[in-house]
């Protein structure tokens, strides 16, 4: 004991009236002593286990930051090319539309020109007395191929065909407009992979049991766990963490009421112990959209959320697919 005495305090007024003496036995100082040195001694020990818990959190979380910000980043790079290039699309489309339509233009004015020359050429030779019927008489003098027959590289017998005409225009613009479309189909397949990969935290609550192997400290016991367990309030809403397709909505053994999501990617996500369902079978759902509330059905021993991300099958650690705490 550190106070083996008794002690007594006086408190004297200023104005000379007759002071107050306040006795404190020895075990009560002890006795307060010892709280305070407890409760000094608990708040520290909660203190650093919080402050121990959120570094391991943040360690854990820090590649999966790194990566968001680097793919978002990548994304609004890749936004801003998709952009340009469909301006630039635009303007070779309307570059293209001009050139053909000057060009059937300068087509059909050549053609009315032609047409002119042959109506011309019959009223001259109706003046000139030539025949305008072009039938041979016998005994006079005829002749040439009963075919056409081509001239070097191009065929003068042949009419115009504007489609031919066309394929000669600009050919480095059909090119670049091929090149551009698959650029832009690579940018779009590259955006829905994005929207189709987990990255959002269903929710957020005290993780209270890991991935991998766990041990049930009461009975001792040691089993595999392909999720992340985490404790919330009964009802608390459960977020899709990516575009999908519901492919599981019913009751499940030990999983309770449980909704698998199909992605689309080779991901799929399941969440387990859910009170009620917020989605049906075949419901197509977006990122961050309710699909069920918290819930203690099946094998559980109170009210949280069992969350799995497998890929192609295979159970994958849900701590790298929680996205930025941060947000």
């Amino acid at each position: 004991m550190i106070f083996k005495k008794s002690y007594s305090f006086i408190i004297l007024p200023h104005h000379g009236e007759h002071g107050k003496s306040v006795f404190f036995h020895s075990w009560w100082l002890n006795a307060i002593l010892l709280v305070t040195v407890a409760s000094v001694g608990i708040s520290g020990f909660f203190i650093a286990r919080h402050y121990l818990f959120h570094y391991k959190l943040k360690t854990a979380f820090e590649p999966t930051f790194k990566e968001n910000k680097i793919l978002r980043t990548e994304r609004k790079s890749y936004d801003h090319v998709k952009d340009s290039l469909a301006s630039d699309i635009s303007s070779l489309q309307r570059q293209l539309r001009k050139e053909r339509s000057n060009y059937l233009a300068s087509v059909g004015n050549l053609a009315r020109q032609v047409d002119n020359l042959r109506k011309l050429a019959v009223k001259v030779k109706i003046q000139a007395g030539f025949k305008t019927a072009n039938i041979v008489e016998e005994g006079e003098a005829a002749g040439g191929p009963e075919s056409p027959i081509s001239l070097g590289r191009y065929d003068l017998n042949l009419p115009i065909e504007t489609a031919q005409l066309e394929t000669r225009v600009s050919p480095d613009i059909f090119q670049q407009i091929e090149e551009l479309k698959k650029i832009d189909g690579y940018l779009e397949t590259k955006e829905c992979l994005l929207s189709a990969t987990p990255e959002l935290a269903p929710l957020f609550g005290k993780m209270t049991s890991t991935f991998g192997i766990r041990r049930w400290r009461r009975s001792g016991h040691s089993e595999n766990h392909y999720g992340l367990d985490i404790a919330v309030p009964r009802g608390t809403p459960v977020s899709a963490p990516a575009e999908g397709v519901v492919t599981i909505r019913s009751r499940v053994g030990d999983y309770g009421n449980l909704v698998e999501l199909d992605h689309g990617t080779g991901y799929t996500t399941r969440f387990g112990h859910l009170s009620r369902f917020n989605v049906e079978i075949g419901d197509r759902v977006i990122k961050g959209q309710v699909i069920g509330y918290v819930g203690s059905t099946g094998r559980s021993t109170g009210p949280h959320l069992h969350y799995e991300v497998r890929m192609n099958g295979t159970p994958v650690d849900p701590i790298g697919y929680m996205g930025d705490l941060g947000e």
